[in-house]
C-alpha cells in the first residue's frame, strides 16, 4: 500500500531570551542631594549677606551723636527677647503634633470632606477671632490676650486628650482657632515697646523680623522634636502641653507697655472717649485710604499665594517626582530662608529704603510674580530652588514692610485691631485662593492658573506704584509731624 507521508509539525519558536536586568538604581550621595540646595543658598544669600554688611556699617557710622544710645535700646527691647521666645515655644508646641496628624486622622474615618471641612472651619474661626481678639488687645491690653490665646491652646489639648472620637477633633479646632490669635498681638505689643522706647521704622521691622525669625525655625524644630523623642499622637499631645505651659513663663516676664501714649498720640476716634461694643467694634483706621490700600494689596498678594500653592504641589510631583524626603529637604530650606530673611535681611533693607518703603515694596513683588513661572516650569531642580530662595526672601521682607507700614498708620489704640483685620483678609485668601487656583487648573490648565496669579501680582504692583507714597507714606509723615509740631 502506499503511505502517505505527513510533514513533521513546524517546532514552536524559540522562546525569547530574558530581557536584561535593570541597571541598579543610581545611589545619589548626600552631595548630591543637597548640591542645588547649597548651590541655591550660597547664590542667592550672597547679596543679601553683602547688603546686610554695608547697612550695619552705615547704621554704625550714623549712629553716633545725640539719642544713638536710646534708639539702639530700642532694637534691643527685652520684651520683643521675651515675646519671640514665648512664640516661638508655642508654635513649636503646635508643630510637634504635625507629624501625627494624619494618622489620626486615618485612624478616625476623617476622610478628605473631613478634613477640607476642617480646614474650612479654622479659616473661618481665625477670621472672627483674629479681628475680635486683636481689637480686644486694643482695650483690654496685650499681654492678657496673649494669656487668653495660650489658654485657648491648652484647651483644645485637653479636649483631644479627653476625646477619642472624630466629634472631639472637630470641637479641639474651636478654642485655638478662635481665641490663639497671639502672632498678630505680639506685633502690636511689639510695635509700642518699639514706640515706647523712641524706636524707628527700622527698629520695628527688625522687631517684627525676630518674631518672624522665631516663627520660622519653630516650625522646623516641631517636626524634628516629635520625631526625636515621641512615637505616637498622644504622647504628640502631652508634649505639646508640656511646651505650651512653658511658653507662657515668658508670659510672665513680658513688660507692660505704657498706656500715656493715648493721649499723646491724640484721640483719633475709637479712643478711649467710646464706650461699650460701639466703642469696641470703631475702628476708624479702617477709614483711612492708606489702610484700605494695605488691606487691598495684603488680599492680592495672598490670592496670589494661595492659588499658586496647589497647582505647586502637583507640578513639583510630575516633574521631579518629589517624595516626602525631598518635600522635607524642601520645606526645611524655605522655612530656614524665611526664618533668616525675617531676622537678618528685612531691618536693614527697611532701614536703608527709608521713606522710599514703597520701592523695596516693588521690587519684592517684582521678584515674586517674575520667579513663579519659571520656577513652575524649569525642569532643573536647582534652578527651582535659584527661585525660591528669593522668593521667600521677597515675602518675609514685604510682609515685614508692610506690618512697618501699618504701624504708622494706626494709632496704639488701634493697632491690634487693625493687625487683627489684616490678618482676616489674609484668612479670606486662604479659604478662597486654593479652590480657584485648583478650578482654573481643571478647566485650562495650569497655564490659567498662573496667569491669575501673574494678574495679581501686576495688580498689586500697580497699587503700591500709584498710591502707597501719597496715602501710607505720606500719610504717616503727616501724622508724625501733626504730633511733633507744637500747637499754636
Amino acid at each position: 500500500g502506499s503511505h502517505t507521508i505527513v510533514p513533521p509539525l513546524p517546532l514552536p519558536p524559540p522562546p525569547l531570551p530574558p530581557p536584561p536586568p535593570p541597571p541598579p538604581p543610581v545611589q545619589s550621595t548626600l552631595w548630591g542631594r543637597l548640591a542645588p540646595a547649597l548651590l541655591a543658598v550660597l547664590v542667592c544669600w550672597l547679596l543679601p549677606a553683602l547688603l546686610y554688611l554695608r547697612f550695619a556699617r552705615e547704621g554704625t557710622a550714623t549712629s553716633a551723636g545725640a539719642g544713638s544710645a536710646a534708639r539702639a535700646g530700642a532694637g534691643r527691647h527685652r520684651g520683643v527677647l521675651y515675646g519671640s521666645l514665648s512664640s516661638f515655644l508655642s508654635v513649636t508646641a503646635m508643630a510637634v503634633m504635625f507629624p501625627f496628624m494624619q494618622v489620626r486622622r486615618d485612624a478616625l474615618g476623617c476622610d478628605a470632606l473631613c478634613q477640607g471641612g476642617q480646614t474650612s472651619l479654622r479659616s473661618a474661626l481665625t477670621l472672627v477671632g483674629a479681628a475680635v481678639i486683636g481689637r480686644a488687645s486694643d482695650r483690654v491690653g496685650r499681654v492678657p490676650m496673649l494669656w487668653v490665646g495660650t489658654a485657648a491652646s491648652l484647651a483644645s489639648i485637653v479636649i483631644s486628650l479627653c476625646s477619642d472620637s472624630l466629634t472631639g477633633m472637630w470641637l479641639a479646632v474651636v478654642p485655638a482657632a478662635l481665641l490663639n490669635q497671639n502672632f498678630s498681638v505680639c506685633k502690636a505689643l511689639f510695635s509700642d515697646y518699639i514706640d515706647e522706647a523712641g524706636g524707628t521704622d527700622a527698629d520695628k521691622a527688625g522687631a517684627v523680623g525676630k518674631l518672624g525669625m522665631a516663627v520660622g525655625f519653630s516650625f522646623m524644630v516641631g517636626p524634628i522634636l516629635a520625631s526625636a523623642l515621641i512615637s505616637d499622637y498622644r504622647r504628640a499631645l502631652l508634649l505639646s502641653a508640656a511646651i505650651t505651659a512653658a511658653s507662657s513663663v515668658f508670659l510672665l516676664l513680658l513688660p507692660t507697655p505704657s498706656r500715656l501714649s493715648r493721649q499723646q498720640r491724640g484721640g483719633g476716634g475709637g479712643g478711649s472717649s467710646s464706650a461699650g461694643l460701639t466703642g469696641f467694634l470703631s475702628l476708624p483706621v479702617l477709614k483711612l485710604r492708606g489702610a484700605q490700600l494695605l488691606m487691598l494689596v495684603r488680599l492680592k498678594m495672598a490670592l496670589a499665594f494661595h492659588m499658586f500653592a496647589p497647582v505647586w504641589q502637583v507640578s513639583i510631583r510630575a516633574r521631579f517626582d518629589f517624595g516626602p524626603r525631598d518635600h522635607a529637604q524642601f520645606m526645611g530650606l524655605v522655612g530656614l530662608t524665611y526664618a533668616l530673611s525675617q531676622g537678618f535681611i528685612a531691618k536693614p533693607l527697611v532701614r536703608s529704603f527709608g521713606d522710599k518703603v514703597s520701592r523695596l515694596l516693588l521690587l519684592c513683588i517684582l521678584v515674586l510674580g517674575g520667579a513663579r513661572p519659571v520656577a513652575l516650569y524649569t525642569q532643573s531642580v536647582g534652578v527651582v530652588y535659584a527661585c525660591y530662595v528669593p522668593m521667600v526672601i521677597a515675602l518675609g521682607v514685604m510682609n515685614t514692610a508692610i506690618t512697618t507700614a501699618a504701624s504708622r498708620l494706626a494709632q496704639k489704640e488701634q493697632l491690634g485691631g487693625f493687625y487683627g483685620v489684616m490678618e482676616s483678609v489674609e484668612n479670606v485668601a486662604g479659604m478662597v485662593g486654593p479652590a480657584l487656583g485648583g478650578l482654573l487648573a481643571r478647566v485650562d490648565g495650569f497655564p490659567a492658573t498662573l496667569a491669575a496669579v501673574v494678574c495679581f501680582y501686576a495688580a498689586a504692583f500697580v497699587l503700591v506704584a500709584l498710591f502707597f507714597s501719597t496715602h501710607v507714606s505720606g500719610a504717616a509723615a503727616a501724622e508724625a509731624a501733626a504730633v511733633v509740631a507744637p500747637p499754636s
